[in-house]
C-alpha cells in the first residue's frame, strides 16, 4: 500500500484523510475501470492511480477546476510557482485559474478570499520573506519579528525547509512575548496576531500540489466535467459517488450558478446501474440502501476547531450481493464483519 501524508489537491470535502481506510472497501480484483463520478479533488483518483487496481480510471467532476488543478499538478505546471495572490487577484481570477480557486479560497471552498483583511497585510509580508528572502514589508509591520526571521533563513534553502523554519522563529518570537522579554526589546508585540502567522496555507497548499507525482500511469486516465448522467460506463466497472451531501445540497458547474443536487433523481440511477454503485454519504434512504462500511474521524470547522463525524459508504440494496461476491473476491470479506 502506498502511503502519503497528502491525497489529491486541496479542496472542501476532500477524503485524503479517509482515504487509506477507504478504498480497502472497495472492491478491485477482476475489476477493469474505476469511475470517481464526483470527484472534487481526486483524492480517491489518485490514491487508486497510485496503487494501480484498474487497469483504467475516469474522474468526473461538473465544476472541474479542482480537476483540472490535479492533472496540471502531476503535470509540473506549479513547480516554479511563487505569487502572492491578493484579495482583488482572487475574486478577479477565482472563475479562471484553478490554482487560485482552490489555493487561496478560505477551507478550499473556491467562493471566498482566504484571508481577512485584517491579517492580509501580515500574511503578504510572511510569504515574501519567505518565497522571495524579502523582509521589508515584515519590517515595516515587526521590525524586531522581522530581524529573527531573516537570521532564521539566512543558510536556509528550499522552500519548504524555509517555511518550517519562518514557523519555528515565529514561535520563539511567541515564547518571548509571553515571558515579557521580547516586549522589553522590541515594540508592538501583538501576540495574538503574530501567532497567526504560524501558518501560511496558501503555501501549505502549493507544497501539496509541488508534491504530485508524474504517473506513467496517467495514460490509463480519463477526465470528464459532465452531469454524472453523461458519464459513459463501461462494463466490468465499479463506480465511486462522493455525492453532494444532504446538509450540502449543492451541485454547480462553476462556483457562481450552484444548483441544488436532486438526490432523488441520484437514488433513481443508482438502481438502475448494472455495474457496482458506491456511494459515500452519512445517510442514505434505508430501504434502499445498504451502508457495508463507515469510519470515525474528525473534520475541521475552523482554524481552530474539529468535530467528529462517522463517514459511511453505501450500496443499492438490489447489488448487495454482487458487493459480498466481489469482495470476497478481493480478499475484503473480514472487514464486513457485523455490518
Amino acid at each position: 500500500m502506498v502511503k502519503r501524508k497528502w491525497w489529491g489537491v486541496p479542496y472542501k470535502g476532500s477524503k485524503s484523510q479517509i482515504v487509506d481506510r477507504l478504498v480497502e472497501a472497495i472492491p478491485y480484483k477482476g475489476v477493469d475501470s474505476f469511475y470517481d463520478l464526483f470527484a472534487g479533488g481526486c483524492a480517491v483518483t489518485h490514491k487508486m492511480l497510485l496503487e494501480g487496481r484498474y487497469r483504467h480510471c475516469y474522474a468526473n467532476d461538473i465544476d472541474g477546476r479542482a480537476l483540472r488543478l490535479f492533472r496540471d499538478g502531476m503535470d509540473g505546471k506549479y513547480a516554479l510557482e511563487t505569487r502572492w495572490v491578493s484579495r482583488e487577484d482572487f475574486f478577479k481570477l477565482k472563475d479562471t485559474d484553478p490554482y487560485i480557486s482552490c489555493c487561496w479560497s478560505f477551507g478550499n471552498n473556491q467562493r471566498d478570499y482566504l484571508y481577512s483583511k485584517a491579517i492580509e497585510p501580515y500574511k503578504k509580508a510572511c510569504h515574501y520573506a519567505i518565497m522571495y528572502g524579502d523582509f521589508s514589508l515584515l519590517s515595516g509591520l515587526y521590525p524586531g519579528v522581522s530581524e529573527v526571521c531573516k537570521e532564521a533563513l539566512r543558510e536556509v534553502t528550499g522552500r519548504h525547509g524555509r517555511r518550517i523554519k519562518f514557523r519555528s522563529a515565529i514561535r520563539e518570537c511567541l515564547k518571548s512575548c509571553s515571558n515579557g522579554s521580547f516586549a522589553s526589546l522590541y515594540t508592538s508585540c501583538d501576540s495574538d496576531r503574530l501567532e497567526s502567522l504560524e501558518r501560511l496555507q496558501s503555501l501549505e497548499s502549493l507544497e501539496r500540489l509541488q508534491s504530485l507525482e508524474s504517473l506513467e500511469r496517467l495514460q490509463s486516465f480519463q477526465s470528464y466535467e459532465v452531469d454524472y448522467r453523461e458519464v459513459g460506463i463501461r462494463p466490468n466497472s465499479v463506480i465511486y459517488a462522493d455525492i453532494p451531501y444532504f446538509s450540502t445540497n449543492s451541485y454547480s458547474k462553476q462556483s457562481s450558478v450552484v444548483q441544488p443536487f436532486n438526490h432523488s433523481e441520484f437514488y433513481d440511477w443508482c438502481c438502475k446501474q448494472k455495474e457496482l454503485v458506491l456511494i459515500s454519504e452519512y445517510y442514505m434512504p434505508a430501504d434502499r440502501f445498504t451502508e457495508v462500511w463507515n469510519v470515525k474521524h474528525k473534520q475541521s470547522l475552523s482554524a481552530t476547531k474539529t468535530s467528529s463525524v462517522i463517514e459511511r459508504l453505501f450500496v443499492p440494496t438490489n447489488q448487495l450481493d454482487k458487493y459480498h461476491s466481489m469482495t470476497r473476491q478481493s480478499g475484503q470479506t473480514d472487514l464486513f464483519r457485523g455490518l
